[in-house]
């Protein structure tokens, strides 16, 4: 096995209409990074043009390779990146995403500086059509070897208000981290293949459950593309309960939350989150077909079940948004009409605020 600085794992299912732009906005760079880079993509059995397009690329541009295995989930791609990935360190990019010119050169920069580091974190933009913003995890460059540093930021991967106040930039996901390859094998870090949901989430809190060293950097090589409308993360998921308890089962048997108070907060938090998330996708979703009182009634289930009843009798109101107040609070009388209510009144707030800008 050769050895690459940076291995760039690249999970692909049916995105025909945003790889190339993925795999160019890294390999048109490839001549600055002097054979330091290898490229993996896995088709995770793709129905469309994306395989053969990554082929194409192969063909072309010797540091990509591509995996073709059959559907498994993004979790199970990555895991098969990380298999046949030889680079000291690994960087997880999504395939309807892109890199910043330079980002690739970059990141092989900042890697060389911190060789002892488990985890580079970094910064990103956000892209929403045209728009673009940036992220900020970070006022300035620091390097962490402390557990209550590290701890914090393990909280912020669960729910990142956590981490920065002011603020509620995703904390959870791979692409604004890279990581070093031997403390992931050392340590027996992967995804959670058989999660559906949030298992990016779960493998950085477990990798940073674990890590004794990391350095964070001002660089943002990454560029978010975020959906609206036609979003998976916006469509319907009937099961989304059932995927959200797997998390929260597979996470409550870590033993890690024996007299750590900051972190349990942190999951509670996290649970109330996701509670919300659900009343969007699952529970008052335009193609939930079924009657009003059954969909306020499997509201009240829910909230009546673990753990969401702990979450909503325990979290601290003052850890939370503004708007997850109110949800905790609709939780705590165990009111699926306020519940009901209270999204009525976001989903408009959103399509008026659509309509003005």
């Amino acid at each position: 096995m050769s050895g690459k600085q940076l291995s760039i794992i690249i999970p692909v299912y049916n995105v025909e209409k945003y790889i190339a732009k993925c795999l160019r906005s890294i390999v048109e760079e490839g001549a600055g990074t002097t054979g330091a880079v290898e490229v993996i993509v896995v088709d995770d059995g793709s129905t469309d043009k994306s395989g053969r397009i990554a082929d194409a690329f192969a063909r072309k541009h010797p540091c990509v390779r591509v995996i073709h295995q059959e559907n498994a989930g993004v979790a199970a791609a990555r895991n098969a990146g990380i298999r046949s990935a030889c680079g000291a360190w690994l960087y997880f990019v999504d395939s309807d995403d892109w890199l910043e010119k330079g980002g690739v050169r970059a990141i092989c920069e900042e890697t060389a500086k911190v060789p002892d580091a488990d985890v580079l974190f970094m910064e990103a933009y956000q892209n929403v059509g045209r728009k673009q913003s940036g992220w900020v995890h970070f006022d300035a460059d620091t390097d962490m070897a402390d557990r209550e540093s590290i701890t914090k930021l393990q909280c912020g991967v669960l729910y990142a208000p956590f981490w920065r106040r002011t603020k509620n930039d995703p904390m959870a996901a791979p692409w604004d981290k890279v990581y070093r390859r031997d403390f992931l094998m050392e340590n027996h870090l992967q995804f959670c293949a058989h999660l559906k949901v949030l298992d990016d989430m779960v493998f950085n809190f477990e990798v940073m459950g674990a890590a004794r060293n990391v350095a964070c950097r001002k660089i943002r090589p990454y560029h978010y593309r975020r959906f609206v409308a036609e979003s998976i993360t916006n469509t319907y998921k009937p099961d989304r309960v059932l995927q959200d308890r797997e998390v929260w089962r597979y996470l409550l048997s870590l033993d890690v939350w024996s007299g750590n108070d900051v972190l349990q907060k942190a999951l509670m938090c996290r649970i109330v989150k996701s509670f919300s998330i659900c009343c969007r996708l699952c529970f008052f979703h335009d193609d939930n077909k079924k009657k009003l009182r059954e969909k306020i009634r499997y509201v009240e289930r829910v909230m009546g079940s673990e753990p969401y009843r702990t979450a909503f009798g325990t979290v601290r109101l003052s850890d939370l948004e503004w708007k997850l107040k109110i949800v905790a609070l609709a939780g705590r009388i165990r009111s699926g009409w306020v519940m009901y209510l209270l999204h009525v009144a976001w989903e408009s707030a959103k399509k008026l605020k659509s309509l003005r800008g």
